[in-house]
């Protein structure tokens, strides 16, 4: 009987032994899935990477993660996985003049000019254009990263439909219901606009204005109000175009488990984007200004909610994703020949994926430099030298690879890469080392860098 009592205890310390570690190791793997798309989209606002280069590299990397993540018993395609990462540069809005709205004051300006006015407005409208903003941003990336980490077979004519819809969508938006809407949501900023219009001898309606120059930012600029104008209408067209894909993902390709991971990257970008703008909230004194707050020197508004952004979002997908059941391999459609397919692979994956996100932040990051053509010839020959080295020991499409090992060790090599060039290059951040957002950027590398070698060294513990 005490033999049998001591195996119970024995068997239940073992269970809860497993359990604790089931927990941890899920844990980790958010936490770290924050730290790495918070330094990555902190990279994204650097000069470098920027805006749609910029959500390349995030996507790129933050794909890759999950890749690592879901484990090496189900592969998914390092081809697939650079369309899913270009995806995201298709919707990359224009965001800046939405951030200091949140308190209710919303600056207006024109390009050339130093004079500002400022329209008083409702926070809450500068809160639903950041869910718009955030929700409708990674609106195609959203619905292919389901598909990467979901299992059913797409055709060639499911991707055309997502593209399509999107597209669609947004540009009526665009001539339509996106103008009622942000007159309904800021009245105050439409208003604004329209009397810089007519004070610069332009005698037709915004709308009738927007049409004219359909879209086209770089015109708007001109004028008090004409960009927010622009971006807004651009950003809440792009929301309607989100849902709408990932309606027509659910209902005309049928592809649940990619509708509803597309829901969750959305909404999770939707909430990111809006929580991390507490901090221009905090800069801007609060509601009106009124409430005398303060940010300290050390933190910068911009750059720490650009980290906060990717913190939130990284964490809240992975928690997501990391529960997927992915029963299957999950490649890029079967149409094309073999010899084809692997040079379609190696060109999406080494050269349009890892290559030009290696190259391309060498090239601009060292343009004040005399070393710009030494790094960039490196460069080049470490992209080389990597799709020699993996292809002949694992086929041109890596068919062989151990997929989540593989996506560990090109993380801890990207990251190792991204620091260096943004701490000592361009513009080195390693002078304002005090920063909030660069302490969080060193963090976050610490422990993405030691959980890649974990991945690394003791796979079969994982």
């Amino acid at each position: 009987m005490f033999s049998k009592l001591i195996g119970w205890v024995l068997s239940a310390v073992i269970f809860l032994r497993s359990l604790f570690y089931i927990k941890l190791r899920a844990a980790a793997d958010v936490l770290v899935g924050a730290l790495l798309l918070g330094m990555l989209w902190r990279f994204r606002g650097s000069h470098g990477w920027g805006a749609a280069w910029g959500v390349l590299a995030c996507g790129f990397g933050f794909v890759l993660f999950l890749t690592a993540v879901i484990g090496a018993n189900k592969r998914v395609s390092f081809a697939l996985l650079s369309v899913t990462a270009f995806s995201f540069m298709l919707t990359t809005p224009s965001w800046g003049t939405f951030l200091s709205g949140v308190t209710g004051i919303q600056s207006l300006s024109a390009k050339g000019s130093d004079a500002v006015t400022q329209a008083i407005v409702y926070p809450a409208s500068a809160i639903a254009l950041m869910l718009c903003l955030g929700f409708g941003m990674v609106a195609v990336f959203s619905v292919l990263l389901g598909k990467c980490f979901g299992g059913k077979a797409w055709r060639l004519r499911d991707f055309a439909i997502v593209l399509l819809v999107f597209y669609v969508v947004t540009v009526l938006m665009q001539a339509t219901a996106s103008h009622g809407l942000f007159r309904l949501l800021q009245p105050e900023s439409v208003r604004v606009f329209a009397d810089d219009l007519q004070a610069k001898g332009v005698q037709t309606s915004v709308f009738r204005t927007y049409l004219a120059h359909f879209g086209n930012i770089d015109w708007a600029k001109k004028y008090v109000g004409g960009r927010h104008y622009f971006a807004a209408i651009e950003t809440i067209s792009r929301a309607a175009a989100a849902a709408a894909v990932l309606l027509s993902v659910r209902f005309i390709v049928k592809d649940k488990q990619a509708a509803r991971t597309g829901a969750v990257v959305c909404g999770a970008f939707a909430f990111a984007i809006t929580a991390a703008d507490v901090f221009f909230f905090l800069d801007g004194g609060g509601v009106r200004g009124a409430q005398g707050l303060a940010l300290p020197d050390w933190i910068a508004a911009w750059s720490t909610w650009e980290y906060g952004t990717g913190f939130l979002a990284g964490g809240l997908i992975t928690a997501y994703v990391r529960r997927l059941s992915v029963t299957t391999d999950v490649t890029l459609p079967q149409r094309v020949s073999p010899k084809l397919q692997n040079v379609l692979s190696y060109v999406l994956f080494f050269i349009a994926g890892l290559g030009v996100n290696i190259v391309r932040p060498m090239l601009v990051r060292m343009e004040r430099s005399p070393l710009q053509i030494v790094g960039v010839i490196a460069s080049v020959l470490v992209v080389i030298g990597f799709s020699v080295l993996l292809c002949r020991r694992w086929g041109a499409m890596l068919e062989a690879a151990p997929s989540d090992r593989l996506a560990a060790a090109l993380i801890a090599f990207l990251g190792g890469y991204y620091l260096l060039l943004y701490l000592f290059a361009y513009e080195p951040q390693v002078d304002e080392l005090r920063m909030l957002h660069n302490i969080l950027v060193l963090i976050s590398y610490v422990g993405v860098t030691a959980w890649c070698m974990r991945r690394l060294i003791c796979p079969k513990d994982l």
